[in-house]
């Protein structure tokens, strides 16, 4: 291969600019006479041609009773005019082996070469000093499977496999699968065609399943066979695919996730508490049920098709001998039959013929509606589990008008401890009354929009109501303290369903967890044993998770009672520290004032908005839509916001708010800075540095040179550490208790101890 050398110079930079360099679907390098030229940009440009880029990501895992083996399919598309020659590096898991490496070379097999983790690390330490570039340092620990690609034509494609196989391992009835698809330090180009499937085959029942990376779909085959999906046109591949799944032989199973990496301070969990799965065919549990449908004037047109269809769902679903009052109102509240009523073929076919017959027109009577729905399921002797669905698209304008008013009847005439779920459609309605009378009645508050479909939001709930496994939950602690637990108050667990419990601890060790509920029609506890870590470094997501789950229990105070500084100062230390931000914890970040720490105000800041505008906009997102709405698009859309923040299942990122063409600084939102997560903490990008979210204003102590051999002795020891440097050239973090600088241009360069 003989190009000149400046072809290749600029090749290789283009590579680096436009995201080339890939990890997991392989890393590819361009190179010339064993020579990789590299320069890396200070920050990602936004502007770029894409010379390299992945139309195709196919990726199939199989696993049974703790034995991996992965499939990789990728196609590359080199968009230059020329033919490159490149380095294909697939970093591996520790104690994996390739089983299989293709690649379209004329039709013939190319070999590679497979190498150990001490091994690996001197390729990915020449890689990093030659390329001048520390994305590859998270991976020192891995082993590395490489091999020379040539030629990769130009204009064309090339297809690349590589199969590989590994043991997983079991902790605690629970398995971790991490498939590596982290690589968007080296990409702004978005992968075409991905699919990821993963078979999940086990001896024993497998209870939960649950990646907190991906939304995924989880097809249960049978209560030891799962299949997962993910699949995407498009996707920026900014995490490593990462999956769950728990195995018991319990009817209900509970499962930990710890994160704690510093003993000093407290550590987070994650309890997974979900039902067994253990026959697909068994007999839809009875339940009693209101179904409680606004007809109001304004529900006329779409709406009232959709209320009809919903309930039909709604009435088929429900299993002869469950037992349901039809509730409809307007001005007045009317009831087919007039009371709970058992389900059979006759009262079904009625029911549907009511249904079809119903019509909007009148007013909203919120609380007469409500009052026949519960005094209906109170009467009733059974011990069925009893539910309330509630559907309104309105203000309470008939009978009591008054929210509260409407709250305290509930809380009086739910004697028979009635679940509530309630549904708002459109904006014009009471958000807060929906989100109490949901709270206080141990439902969940959802909304519609306008747009979108009530028929499936309500047929997914009722789909979960007909199938409830254990109701009347509680957990008890037993060797460990706990605290800061989120949802306040554990829900039920329903049919192929995971429940999610977050907190904090402060005491490790081995710990008992009582679980305690109703199990169909009998009262039943349940001991679980698991260990609390005292240093737990992966698993960082479970602290985010708390942590927005946290600041939406905060904003719903805030919501209830007014702001106070305590709250709001919360908010703050929370947001920053864990990159959460929120219209209304966003304008409070930015009033941190640490000189060496991020600082927000400058970044979030759009550059044109009027110093004058910042309070004027604060208060309008934080007091309006928090504390004094509580009905209309804003408190809606409030509702929503706290709503998604209290039920998180998976830590999101935020970007770079975006301005639309000619909207004024009050319209345009928040520009937020560049956030990454790395070893469990948030850095931001601010200076042409990323910075430790932790740090106080305080100056480093240590400055490492970067590429010196204190940098790679520092990697090799401290894994969490190379980690955090693998952000960028320029880092500013807090590690051991001491505020590390990592420079390109000077620091220690000899081996130092920390």
């Amino acid at each position: 291969m003989k190009h000149c050398y400046r072809l290749f110079a600029f090749v290789a930079l283009c590579l680096c600019l436009s995201g080339s360099v890939l990890l997991a679907d392989g890393m590819l390098i361009p190179m010339h006479e064993e020579r990789i030229i590299f320069i890396p940009p200070s920050r990602p440009s936004e502007n770029f041609t894409v010379p390299l880029s992945v139309n195709k990501h196919h990726v199939k895992i199989k696993i049974n009773n703790l034995a991996a083996t992965t499939d990789v399919d990728q196609t590359f598309f080199n968009h230059l005019n020329h033919t490159i020659e490149g380095l294909y590096i697939f970093p591996l898991p520790i104690n994996a082996s390739i089983s299989g490496f293709s690649m379209d070379v004329e039709g013939k097999m190319t070999s590679g070469e497979l190498m150990d983790a001490d091994k690996a690390r001197k390729i990915y330490e020449d890689i990093v000093r030659q390329m001048r570039d520390p994305g590859l340092l998270e991976y020192m620990g891995h082993g590395v499977f490489k091999t020379r690609i040539y030629p990769i034509e130009g204009k064309s494609e090339k297809n690349v496999k590589i199969a590989y196989q590994e043991a997983l391992k079991m902790e605690g009835g629970l398995v971790r699968y991490v498939y590596p698809l982290d690589i968007d330090k080296y990409t702004q180009d978005k992968m075409k065609d991905v699919a990821i499937e993963a078979l999940v085959k086990s001896d024993l029942p497998i209870s939960s399943v649950y990646s907190p990376t991906h939304k995924v779909s989880v097809h249960r085959k049978s209560d030891r066979e799962v299949v997962v999906g993910f699949e995407a046109e498009t996707h920026m591949p900014d995490k490593d695919f990462v999956l769950y799944y728990a195995v018991s032989s319990k009817d209900v199973s509970l499962t930990a996730i710890n994160h704690r990496p510093d003993p000093s301070e407290d550590g987070t969990f994650m309890l997974m508490l979900a039902p067994a799965l253990k026959d697909q065919n068994e007999k839809i549990p009875d339940i009693d049920v209101a179904l409680v449908m606004d007809t109001s004037g304004s529900m006329a047109g779409k709406k009232i098709t959709q209320a009809r269809k919903a309930l039909e769902f709604c009435v088929n679903s429900l299993s002869d001998g469950s037992n349901f009052i039809l509730v409809n109102f307007s001005t007045e509240a009317e009831a087919y039959k007039g009371s709970l009523t058992p389900m059979n073929k006759d009262t079904r076919a009625g029911a549907l013929n009511y249904i079809s017959n119903l019509d909007a027109m009148g007013g909203t009577n919120i609380s007469e509606a409500l009052e026949l729905a519960v005094g209906a399921l109170n009467k009733s002797d059974n011990k069925n589990s009893k539910f309330i669905v509630f559907v309104t698209d309105g203000k309470p304008t008939a009978g009591l008008t008054d929210a509260d008013e409407i709250i305290k009847l509930m809380s009086k005439k739910n004697t028979e401890n009635i679940r509530l779920f309630s549904f708002g459609i459109g904006d014009d309605l009471n958000a807060q009354l929906i989100d109490t009378l949901a709270e206080e009645n141990s439902g969940v508050s959802d909304y519609v929009s306008e747009e979108e479909d009530l028929e499936i939001k309500i047929s997914a709930l009722f789909s979960k109501l007909t199938h409830p496994v254990l109701t009347d939950v509680s957990l008890q602690f037993h060797n460990v303290e706990v605290s800061q637990i989120y949802p306040r108050k554990v829900g039920d667990v329903f049919k192929g369903s995971n429940i999610l419990i977050l907190g904090r601890y402060s005491r490790p060790g081995a710990a008992r967890i009582t679980l305690s509920g109703r199990l169909r029609d009998k009262m039943i506890k349940l001991d679980f044993e698991t260990d609390f870590p005292e240093r737990e470094g992966e698993n960082a997501f479970v602290a985010k998770i708390w942590a927005t789950r946290k600041i939406g229990f905060l904003l719903e105070q805030i919501r209830k009672n007014g702001a106070d500084e305590e709250l709001k100062n919360e908010i703050i230390t929370l947001a920053k520290r864990y990159g959460i931000l929120t219209p209304y914890t966003s304008y409070l970040v930015l009033e941190d004032n640490d000189r060496l720490g991020p600082n927000l105000r400058q970044t979030m800041i759009p550059d044109d908005m009027p110093s004058a505008s910042f309070d004027e906009e604060k208060s309008r997102f934080s007091v309006q839509r928090l504390e004094s709405l509580s009905q209309g698009a804003d408190a809606v859309g409030a509702s929503r916001e706290m709503n998604s923040m209290k039920s998180s299942a998976a830590p999101e990122s935020f970007s770079p708010a975006v301005a639309r063409p000619g909207a004024g600084a009050a319209s345009r939102g928040i520009q937020a800075p560049i956030s990454k997560e790395a070893g469990g903490k948030t850095f931001y990008f601010i200076d042409e540095k990323w910075i430790d979210s932790s740090i106080k204003g305080q100056k480093p102590e240590i400055t490492v040179k970067a590429w010196s051999a204190a940098y790679f002795d520092l990697c090799q020891k401290y894994p969490e550490l190379a980690k955090m440097m693998s952000l960028g050239e320029k880092v500013i973090l807090i590690f051991k208790g001491k505020v590390i600088e990592i420079s390109p241009d000077r620091g220690e360069e000899s081996i130092i101890k920390l």
